[in-house]
Formats: C-alpha cells, sequence, structure tokens
C-alpha cells in the first residue's frame, strides 16, 4: 500500500510534463494500477486523507513516510481535495482522467469541481470528497478552529432549506446535500463515528426535526460501515436516511405552536408523512430509487421473514434505518407524536425485542457504537462524583470515557501573546488544560477489578445544564483522538 502514494508521485509528475502517450507517463500509470487494481478487488475501495496537512494512506501511511510527497500534497490541497477513494473496477482510462483534472485544476481552478469533472468524463470508480472554502481559508495556525459542530449546524440548516423549497414547490438542488453526506461519510471511515455523537446534545436548541434527520443519516453511516457496506453503499444508505423523513412537510407548521394535543384525524395524517415522502423523493431523479422506497417503508413493522403476501423480508438498508430512526426517536422530546425516554432505557427497550421488531445483528452493532450509556448521559459514579458521558466504548459497552465536569476548574480567559506571523499581528489564545476525562475500563493496581464504575444514570436537574457543559469544550470533544 506504502507504493501507491509513491506512485501517485511519480504519475501526478510524469502527466504534468509529458503529453499522455509518452512511454515514462504509460509506464508510470501501468504501474500504479498495478498496484492498485488488486487492493480494491480485495478491499472493494481504499481511502486517501489528509490530517495535519499530509496527506496519508487509509490505515497504512504514517506522516513521516508522506512527508516527502509535497507533490500529492500541492495537486490534493489546491484542488480541495479533503478525501479520495479509489472504488473496484477502476481502469486505466480512469487513473488518466483523474490525474489530468487535477494537474489541471492545481495550475488553473476551474469553476466547477474536481468531482463533477470526474463525474463528466464518466469516471464512476474515483470519488473525491471536496473540503469547503472557508476550511481551505481557516487552515492557518492562527485561524479560528473548525468543530463537527459547525459542520452539524450546516446539514440541519441544509436540510430545513430542501423542505421549505418543496413546501414552496421550488426546486431543490441537492449538491450541497451530497457534500454534507460526502464530509460525514468519508470522515466517519476515515476516523470513526464517536464524535459525531455528541452531536444532537450540542445541537439542542435546532429544529428537533431536521435534526432528527440529520441524527439518523449519522448512525445509519456508522452502522453501515460496521456492518461491512462499502464506500457508495454507505453514501447512497446516508442520503436515504437524511431524506426519510422528508414527509413531515405535509404536517402544517402551527400544529408544533399549540397547546393541546392533537386529535385522532390528525394523528391519522401525520402518519401518512411516509407515503408522502415516498413520492416527493421517487420523483427526483437525482436522487436514488431506494431514498423514495425506504421513506415510505420506515415505520412499517419489520418482518424478518417473507410474509405471506409474499413480500421478500426487508433489506439490510431499511433494517439499519428502521433501528437508526426508532433509535434517534427516543431522544426527541415532541409531546405530540414521541414520548421522551431515559437515554440509556431506549436502546435496552430495543434490545428486548431483538429479532422480532428489529434485526438483531444491527442492534448488536447499534449497541457496540452508542453503547448502554449514550453520550450526554449524566451518571453518578461509585466514588460519588458526577460526570457526562462524552465517549462510548465498542469493547466493553458499559464501560464509556466520563468528563468529570465538577473538577474541571474551568480557566478564564488565558493570556494572549502577539505574534508578528499572525495575520496583522493578532494575539495568539493558548490552548487550555485538557479537561479531566475517565475511562472507566481502566484497572486498579491490583488489575483484579476496575477503578471506578457507574452506579445510575442521572436526570439532568438542579441547575445542571449538559448542553451548555459540554458546549464550553466542544474544540476538545469534538476530537477524533480523544
Amino acid at each position: 500500500m506504502v507504493s501507491c502514494l509513491r506512485l501517485m508521485n511519480i504519475a501526478f509528475t510524469n502527466v504534468r510534463l509529458y503529453p499522455l502517450n509518452h512511454p515514462e507517463v504509460v509506464s508510470a500509470l501501468l504501474k500504479l494500477h498495478q498496484v492498485v487494481n488488486p487492493l480494491v478487488e480485495e478491499l472493494e475501495d481504499i481511502g486517501f486523507g489528509f490530517m495535519d496537512e499530509l496527506l496519508y494512506l487509509e490505515g497504512a501511511m504514517s506522516l513521516e513516510e508522506t512527508a516527502t510527497n509535497q507533490m500529492l500534497v500541492d495537486r490534493f490541497t489546491k484542488c480541495r481535495v479533503k478525501y479520495l477513494t479509489f472504488a473496484k473496477g477502476i481502469t486505466k482510462e480512469d487513473l488518466v482522467a483523474f490525474f489530468q483534472v487535477m494537474n489541471a485544476e492545481a495550475t488553473n481552478p476551474s469553476k466547477e469541481r474536481p468531482r463533477e469533472l470526474l463525474e463528466q468524463m464518466g469516471v464512476q470508480t474515483i470519488h473525491i470528497v471536496e473540503a469547503e472554502a472557508d476550511e481551505l481559508a481557516n487552515k492557518g495556525s492562527f485561524a479560528k478552529k473548525k468543530t463537527l459542530l459547525d459542520w452539524y449546524v450546516k446539514a440541519v440548516a441544509t436540510y430545513k432549506n430542501a423542505v421549505e423549497q418543496y413546501r414552496q414547490g421550488q426546486a431543490v438542488d441537492f449538491k450541497l446535500l451530497f457534500h454534507h453526506i460526502d464530509d460525514m461519510t468519508a470522515t466517519i471511515k476515515n476516523k470513526g463515528c464517536e464524535p459525531y455523537l455528541l452531536l444532537p446534545v450540542l445541537g439542542k436548541g435546532l429544529d428537533a426535526h431536521a435534526c432528527h434527520s440529520v441524527n439518523v443519516s449519522i448512525l445509519a453511516c456508522a452502522l453501515g460501515g460496521l456492518y461491512g457496506l462499502n464506500t457508495g453503499q454507505i453514501n447512497t444508505l446516508s442520503i436515504c436516511a437524511f431524506l426519510h423523513d422528508l414527509g413531515r412537510l405535509i404536517i402544517p407548521v402551527r400544529w408544533a405552536e399549540r397547546t393541546r394535543p392533537s386529535t385522532p384525524d390528525e394523528q391519522a395524517m401525520a402518519r401518512q408523512h411516509s407515503v408522502w415522502g415516498s413520492l416527493f423523493l421517487l420523483c427526483k431523479t437525482e436522487l436514488p430509487l431506494q431514498a423514495g422506497v425506504l421513506a415510505d417503508r420506515h415505520h412499517q413493522p419489520l418482518s424478518l421473514a417473507a410474509d405471506k403476501a409474499g413480500h421478500p423480508p426487508p433489506d439490510v438498508f431499511l433494517k439499519i434505518i428502521a433501528a437508526a430512526d426508532y433509535y434517534d426517536l427516543g431522544f426527541i422530546s415532541d409531546k405530540y407524536y414521541w414520548r421522551k425516554h431515559r437515554q440509556d432505557r431506549v436502546l435496552r427497550k430495543m434490545l428486548n425485542h431483538r429479532g422480532k421488531e428489529h434485526d438483531s445483528t444491527v442492534l448488536k452493532l447499534l449497541a457496540n457504537c452508542v453503547g448502554f450509556y449514550p453520550p450526554g448521559s449524566l451518571v453518578l459514579l461509585r466514588d460519588g462524583k458526577k460526570g457526562i458521558v462524552v465517549r462510548p466504548n465498542s469493547i466493553h459497552i458499559a464501560r464509556p470515557k466520563v468528563y468529570l465536569y465538577e473538577s474541571d476548574a474551568l480557566p478564564g480567559p488565558l493570556p494572549q501573546e502577539a505574534s508578528a506571523e499572525s495575520p496583522e499581528g493578532a494575539a495568539i489564545v493558548r490552548e487550555a488544560p485538557p479537561p479531566p476525562v475517565l475511562d472507566l475500563s481502566e484497572l486498579d493496581e491490583t488489575g483484579l477489578r476496575f477503578k471506578n464504575s457507574i452506579v445510575s444514570v442521572l436526570s439532568p436537574s438542579g441547575g445542571v445544564d449538559v448542553q451548555k457543559i459540554l458546549a464550553s469544550r466542544k474544540e476538545y470533544f469534538l476530537r477524533h483522538l480523544l
């Protein structure tokens, strides 16, 4: 795998210097294809990405090994490439088109994005996820750090905008939606989903139904990766999950502003949202057909065997979206449509009905993903301390990582240092010390028992605002390296 980056570096140089029929170009692309093709045949796809402004090959390259690939870094950075995937079935012609687009974009940027240019050239085996323009502008050491919460807020706003365009009968531009999904799926595939699980907690106060659609897409993406789906399948699954509740736009907005419960007729109308969502989505040719089918069926009873009418059992997409949808609905406080459950009881209830209402395999993956104590849960530890769960533990789902917020003396404004390197001599604010996070899987000195354990889950009362507490440290908790 290490040779992939070296050959890509040579190919970039040769395609830039020589015509495509030159022996040096033909030889470099042939060698690269001979290395890449067996890998993608065995693994379905291989991914590349950026970390600390250096290119790395997923699961194979260290930062030190990529330091000499400056050509690759320059080409990808200037083309706004954030992640790159070579998929199964890649041909030498696809590689030629890819290197042409990347070299041309690095020297003379086009109005169209590299991904769109490749699609126009008929390349379906190379997938590019591009960085936002403001992400590139904020790459400097002294710029404001962006977090996953910025992505979450944008994704929620994109969903609300799409719903409003549907409601007014306007044409819906799905490019921004695809960009959000690409960013999420590539990040989760390369770095994991753990920080994303805190976003529903940090995003409270935004539109609940729009957040629900984004939350289901996050869970579906994570479960699809754990299930073993390839990159293309996970992208399709995430798009379908993002739009699965679009039919709720038939419910009048003013209903949410009333103080009385819905009447039986109004509840019956609300239950029709899945049918309407299917009709809205099936008429859009730019969306996968699965989006309409899954929107129609995501609330139907999940039978694990063919019924008497001969309908086939649900496929893995429906199993995943149905489980993610039911799980996230347990956290939505909507007095008209759903009852709010205690966080740790939602998964337990689903596990009690495994094999009946939900697929056992998907539920096992969901348990590994979120744990018995979901991120954001306020818990009481055996030593009497209180904490907030900030990370699940896929190996031991009852022993997550807990933020001891009472022991965290949040500092005031830290001293600032002037720097000539910063724009206009702006001051650099030193980073606060890391907060105290306890890993409940740690053993004591004897190695025979755990240092600490969760005794109970607490209700956020007594002035404990979990969202506010986590928001004060969001730059730390939304890192992938925690």
